[in-house]
């Protein structure tokens, strides 16, 4: 079989091969490989150890660092599964049976839980396919490369928030099998560490593009692959990050019960960090949970949790990825917890008409999508307070706008707008018509 650029001829399903794998009997596989015609020089490239690591696990030293054994899986090519690994399931298409997305969602659960803990305490992780691994790479792999893939995930982000995932999704899924393909190189460790997290980031970037085209399956595979590689990049505020995409999903699908397993979760990672911003997204995310279920005290006990951390954090260097969380505030959060809550509780709609406004007022540069949603929620708020003329003109100035978006998802998120302004009137109407054609 072919691992990583490199011919190797193993058979991972030979008895002894499987014995040893299922065994973690990393000594024993070496030593199949490098009777196979591999040196351990070779060995040591691919699976990103230093020559003298590989020799002492030859000699007999253990491998118990979920990390380390998944660098030895994908390095040599081998199944995860056969090591007794989590992996990331393979994207078939996206689903439209309600019981199969909620095996899914509990199949994430599992695989993400076994990544972060480091092994399967909430089930038996899934299996998928090895890489691909018949793109060149180069020899080597150097702090250049690294940023030049940081850079362009950087680029395709700033697109998508301003043109929405259906303008950026496809350029983004091209550089993924190049970005994992570096890999297959020889760096030091600290680079291959860097690396990691790139990679991590950009498949943060695809997921959150999938998600913005209605593309769960997809969002949750790259997701997935994100969370591993920022745990092998020792991460663990990028990890709570990414759990906590996973589920907005779930929140979007009308889901906030299993969304919040996955806040939840997150939360472990998030204290390892020491990150203050981590806490932030983490609080404002259970918040939003727990208004769409209805626990107003818990919501905003959250909401003000949340917006505590936020003030913690206006002086930290905060990472890219995060950026839109610190442009967003803690006046969007409020304001979307509030307006949640008003829909089964009206007396919350001041409180989310205060919000929303002050967020709106707040305008972030370069993130329209964000930009409408907020637009967007306020001309709802509008309108269900009796602001008929305003709200038609700021819903007016939304949909205007939203067509020049590529965003499934913020045209979905209208579709609520639409529906309270059919009640207004024939501008209402031919408004409401609008957004339904988005």
């Amino acid at each position: 079989m072919e691992a990583y650029g490199l011919r190797v001829i193993v058979d991972w399903d030979a008895p002894a091969m499987r014995r040893a794998l299922a065994r973690q009997d990393i000594s024993t596989v070496y030593r199949l490989v490098r009777d196979a015609g591999v040196s351990q020089r070779r060995i040591a490239d691919l699976v990103g150890q230093r020559p003298s690591e590989v020799c002492e696990i030859l000699s007999g030293r253990e491998v118990h660092s979920y990390r380390l054994l998944a660098r030895i899986a994908d390095g040599l090519g081998i199944p995860r599964t056969y090591l007794g690994l989590a992996d990331v399931p393979q994207y078939r298409g996206e689903e439209v049976d309600e019981e199969d997305e909620a095996v899914k969602r509990r199949q994430f659960l599992a695989n993400a839980a076994a990544i972060i803990v480091g092994e399967a305490v909430l089930g038996d992780p899934a299996a998928c396919a090895a890489p691909s691994t018949d793109i060149a790479v180069p020899g080597r792999v150097g702090v250049a490369e690294v940023q030049r893939l940081r850079a362009t995930t950087v680029a395709l982000r700033q697109l998508d928030h301003r043109h929405g995932g259906g303008a950026a999704r496809f350029a983004a899924e091209a550089q993924v099998s190049v970005s994992e393909a570096l890999l297959r190189a020889s760096m030091t460790d600290e680079i291959r560490k860097d690396l990691h997290g790139a990679v991590a980031d950009l498949h943060n970037a695809v997921g959150l593009m999938s998600f913005d085209c209605l593309m769960p399956d997809q969002a949750r595979h790259h997701f997935l692959r994100a969370l591993e590689h920022a745990k092998q990049a020792e991460d663990p505020a990028h990890c709570a990050f990414l759990l906590c995409r996973v589920g907005h999903i779930y929140m979007g699908n009308d889901a906030p019960d299993e969304a919040l397993k996955l806040f939840q979760l997150a939360e472990l990672p998030a204290a390892e960090s020491g990150v203050n911003a981590i806490n932030f997204v983490t609080s404002c995310y259970q918040a939003r949970a727990y208004s769409e279920m209805g626990q107003a005290e818990r919501a905003l006990s959250l909401t003000g949790r949340s917006e505590d951390s936020y003030v913690d954090t206006i002086a930290d260097d905060v990472p890219e990825w995060l950026g839109y969380f610190r442009a967003g505030g803690a006046d969007t959060v409020r304001g979307n917890v509030c307006f949640a809550l008003s829909n089964t509780m009206p007396e919350y709609a001041p409180m989310a008409l205060e919000g929303m406004r002050a967020a709106v007022n707040a305008h972030k540069a370069g993130l329209e999508r964000g930009n409408l949603m907020d637009l967007g929620t306020l001309a709802t708020l509008h309108l269900r307070s009796g602001n008929v003329d305003h709200g038609l003109r700021l819903a007016a100035t939304t949909v205007d706008r939203a067509e020049r978006v590529d965003s499934k998802r913020l045209n979905q998120w209208l579709r609520v707008l639409g529906t309270e302004a059919r009640r207004h009137g024939s501008d209402g109407r031919d408004l409401a018509v609008a957004i339904s054609r988005l």
